[in-house]
């Protein structure tokens, strides 16, 4: 999905400013979908001019004014034909794999420190997706909440064979 979709998709819930976008969008989408925070505003000026979604600015004492975004009935029809569009199989991409490819290039100390540095990473987002576990227990419907499973086993299976790799590496050296 793009990030129209996307964007479109969390106001079917309810009207939202685009910090609360933001947010929303890092803690469901950020360890899978390739989409950018930087891509959010611009979305959000174009669907307002589309006519897709309405803004109402609510005046505050004391603070900066509120932005809020309201889906409108073209955005909901242009939401569900997207979801409901044929979906094409993706291929995934995987910038590591690619290098692991050609590791015979490297020396036995390089090839190990990459392979702990990628491991360290996928451990480390593995952790931030642990972290949100609460919030999206509380406000994930259950499609949600599968996606959040499936993502947290995604990240689970990757550190697993990137520990197997990682022992592969050393008993080479070792």
């Amino acid at each position: 999905m793009d990030v129209q979709s996307v964007l479109l998709g969390f106001l079917m819930r309810s009207s939202m400013t685009g910090y609360d976008l933001r947010k929303a969008f890092s803690i469901s989408f950020s360890f899978f979908s390739g989409l950018s925070y930087g891509s959010i505003y611009p979305s959000l000026k174009k669907m307002e001019s589309k006519g897709l979604i309405s803004k109402h600015v609510e005046i505050q004492d004391g603070a900066p004014n509120r932005k809020v975004y309201t889906i409108t009935e073209a955005g909901k029809r242009v939401f569900l034909d997207a979801l409901r569009s044929p979906f094409v199989p993706e291929q995934p991409k995987n910038a590591f794999l690619m290098r692991l490819f050609f590791f015979a290039h490297l020396s036995p100390e390089e090839r190990g420190a990459t392979a702990l540095a990628q491991l360290d990473s996928v451990q480390r987002l593995r952790k931030e997706l642990e972290s949100v576990r609460p919030e999206i227990e509380a406000r994930a419907d259950r499609f949600q909440h599968l996606c959040f499973q499936i993502g947290l086993r995604y990240f689970e299976n990757l550190a697993d064979d990137l520990s197997m790799m990682v022992e592969a590496l050393q008993d080479e050296n070792g």
